[in-house]
C-alpha cells in the first residue's frame, strides 16, 4: 500500500464509505503490520500533545517569582549590608516557609492529575494482518500506535480511540456528551451526510473519547492525535493567551507601591538627618533599617497560607487546583459559562418515582450504586410483596440493553452502566428491589428482540418463561405502549384499560415528566 497523507480538510462523513477506503488506502480487512507501523512514522502516535512535565525545581522556583518575595529577598539583603543578621534569618525563614508551602500544595495537584492521566483506555480492537481467504480477527493494540487506516470495532462500553467513519452498524449508538454535550447516546447510520454539519449532527462519524453506549460496528479510523476533534479543542486551549491572576496584579502593584513608598521615606528621613547634623553613615544605617521595618515581610505567607487553605477545601469537593493563585481567580469570577452534561452533572440518570397499580412509588438513592429503598406516601415498602410493582421492575429489567458493572479504582468500587444511561436507570432501580439483571436473563433468557426504533418508539425483547411458554415485554414512550395494551394490572387483578383510564395514565405521565 501506498501511503497517502491524510488532511483536515476532508470531509469524511460527506464521502461515501467505498471513497474513504479509497482515500486512505485500506479496506475493511484493515492494515498490514508493517504498513501500520510506517503510518505511525508518517503521522505520529495517536495521543494529544502535553506541555512538558512540570520538574520540581520548576515549581520550587515558580514560588519566588511573587515580586512581594523580591522585596524580601532586598530586605534580607540590606539586612546583611547593615549586620541585622536576625533580621535577615527571619525574613530568609519567612521566604522558605512560603515557598514550601505554595511548593507543597502544588507539587500534590500536579500528582493528582498525573494519575488522573493514567486512567485512560490504553488499548483498542483493531484489524490487522487479516488473511485474504478467511475470517478477520481482532487484535489489541495500544491506542497511542493506532493509525489513519486502521479498522476498529465499536463494541458496548468501548471508548472511541480516534475519530472514524462508521462503515457497520448494528443498533450502535455512541455516548457523546464529552464533546458535544448531548446527554442522550446518538444512534449512528453508515449512509452519507450533508457536507456542511457541526460535530453533533455528522451520525456516521465516532469521535475519539466518546463512549459506546450499545450495540456494534466497525469504523475506519481517519484522524488521530492533534487532528481529531477533540485534540482540535486541546489546541485551542493550548493556544489561549495566559494572563496574570487578579491576585498577582494585586500582589505586583502593592510590591510596587511598598518599594515606592519605603524609598520616598527613606530619602526623605536621610535628608533630615543630615540637616540636623548626623553623620552620613549613621544616617544611612538608620534609613536602611527603616526601610527594612516598613516591608511586612509575614504577608508572602499570610497569603500562601489563605489560598492554601482554598485548595484544602476545593480538594474536599474532589477540584483539584493546580496553582494557588487559581483559588483566587476563581473566587474575582462573576459569570460562568460551562457545559451541563458531565460537567456540572455526572450525566448518570436516576428513577426517582414509578406510578404502578394507581399509586406513586419513590425511589431513594441517586447515580449508579445500587443502594436505596422503595417508599409509598414516606413509609418504606417490601417489592416482593407488591406483585405489580415486582412485575414491572422485572419487566424493565428484562427488556433492556444496559449492564451494571462494578469495578475497583483507588481501594474504592465504582459503580458504572455499559449502555444507554436511561436503560441504565431502570437497570439500577431494578437492583434496588434485588433483581439482578443477569439473573433474571439467566432464569428467563431472551430469544429474540425488537430493537428500539425512533419511529416506533418502543422496544420489545421474548423472553422463555418456560418450555413452549413466552413473555413479551415492551417498554417506550407511554401513549405508544398503552394503544398496545386492552387491560391493566390493578389490586392484583387484570382489568379492562378504558380509553378514560388511559387519559389519566398519560397525565399523570406528563405531571411527573415536568418535575423530573
Amino acid at each position: 500500500m501506498e501511503n497517502t497523507p491524510v488532511t483536515q480538510e476532508t470531509v469524511w462523513h460527506n464521502l461515501s464509505v467505498e471513497e474513504v477506503f479509497k482515500q486512505l488506502n485500506t479496506s475493511e480487512r484493515g492494515l498490514t503490520n508493517a504498513e501500520a507501523e510506517k503510518r505511525l512514522q508518517l503521522y505520529g502516535p495517536n495521543e494529544l500533545e502535553e506541555e512538558k512535565k512540570t520538574s520540581k525545581l520548576t515549581l520550587l522556583g515558580r514560588q519566588l517569582k511573587s515580586p512581594l518575595v523580591g522585596v524580601l529577598l532586598a530586605a534580607a539583603l540590606i539586612s546583611l549590608f547593615v549586620e541585622k543578621y536576625t533580621d535577615m534569618a527571619v525574613i530568609l525563614v519567612v521566604i522558605a516557609l512560603n515557598a514550601a508551602i505554595g511548593f507543597f500544595q502544588e507539587y500534590k495537584a500536579e500528582a493528582a492529575l498525573q494519575a488522573l492521566k493514567t486512567m485512560a483506555a490504553p488499548e483498542a480492537e483493531v484489524i490487522r494482518d487479516c488473511p485474504e481467504t478467511s475470517g478477520c480477527i481482532e487484535m489489541r493494540v495500544k491506542t497511542r500506535e493506532i493509525v489513519p487506516g486502521d479498522v476498529i470495532g465499536l463494541d458496548a462500553g468501548a471508548k472511541v480511540p480516534a475519530d472514524a467513519r462508521i462503515f457497520e452498524a448494528v443498533n450502535l449508538e455512541i455516548d457523546e456528551s464529552m464533546l458535544t454535550g448531548e446527554s442522550t447516546p446518538v444512534k449512528k447510520i453508515v449512509g452519507v451526510l450533508q457536507k456542511n454539519l457541526p460535530v453533533a449532527d455528522r451520525t456516521n462519524m465516532a469521535f475519539s473519547g466518546t463512549i459506546v453506549a450499545s450495540g456494534r460496528g466497525k469504523a475506519v479510523v481517519v484522524a488521530t492525535g492533534m487532528r481529531t476533534e477533540i485534540g482540535k479543542i486541546a489546541k485551542l486551549i493550548k493556544e489561549t493567551e495566559k494572563a496574570e491572576t487578579p491576585i498577582q496584579k494585586q500582589t505586583a502593584d502593592l510590591s510596587k507601591k511598598l518599594g515606592l513608598l519605603a524609598l520616598s521615606a527613606s530619602g526623605l528621613i536621610l535628608i533630615i538627618s543630615l540637616l540636623r547634623g548626623f553623620e552620613f553613615l549613621d544616617a544611612f544605617l538608620f534609613v536602611l533599617a527603616a526601610a527594612v521595618s516598613a516591608i511586612p515581610e509575614g504577608l508572602p505567607v499570610v497569603i500562601t497560607i489563605t489560598l492554601a487553605i482554598g485548595v484544602h477545601r476545593m480538594a474536599k469537593r474532589n477540584a483539584i487546583i493546580r496553582k494557588l493563585q487559581a483559588v483566587d481567580t476563581l473566587g474575582s469570577a462573576t459569570v460562568i459559562c460551562t457545559d451541563k452534561t458531565g460537567t456540572l452533572t455526572t450525566n448518570q440518570m436516576t428513577t426517582q418515582k414509578i406510578f404502578v397499580d394507581n399509586k406513586i412509588v419513590t425511589v431513594t438513592g441517586v447515580g449508579y450504586a445500587p443502594e436505596g429503598h422503595f417508599e409509598l406516601d414516606g413509609k418504606p415498602i417490601d417489592t416482593a410483596k407488591d406483585e405489580a410493582l415486582s412485575f414491572l421492575l422485572k419487566a424493565a429489567a428484562l427488556c433492556n440493553d444496559a449492564r451494571l458493572r462494578r469495578h475497583k479504582l483507588d481501594g474504592k468500587y465504582q459503580w458504572e452502566i455499559y449502555g444507554d444511561t436511561t436503560e441504565g436507570a431502570l437497570v439500577v432501580a431494578a437492583a434496588k428491589a434485588g433483581f439482578q439483571k443477569d439473573d433474571l436473563e439467566a432464569k428467563y433468557p431472551r430469544v429474540d428482540e425488537v430493537p428500539f426504533d425512533p419511529k416506533n418508539r418502543y422496544m420489545a425483547t421474548f423472553h422463555r418463561i418456560s418450555e413452549g411458554k413466552l413473555h413479551v415485554y415492551v417498554k417506550g414512550a407511554p401513549e405508544t405502549v398503552l394503544e398496545m395494551c386492552s387491560e391493566i394490572l390493578e389490586e392484583g387483578k387484570e382489568k379492562k384499560l378504558t380509553p378514560q383510564r388511559m387519559e389519566e395514565i398519560l397525565k399523570v405521565s406528563t405531571r411527573m415528566a415536568s418535575e423530573a
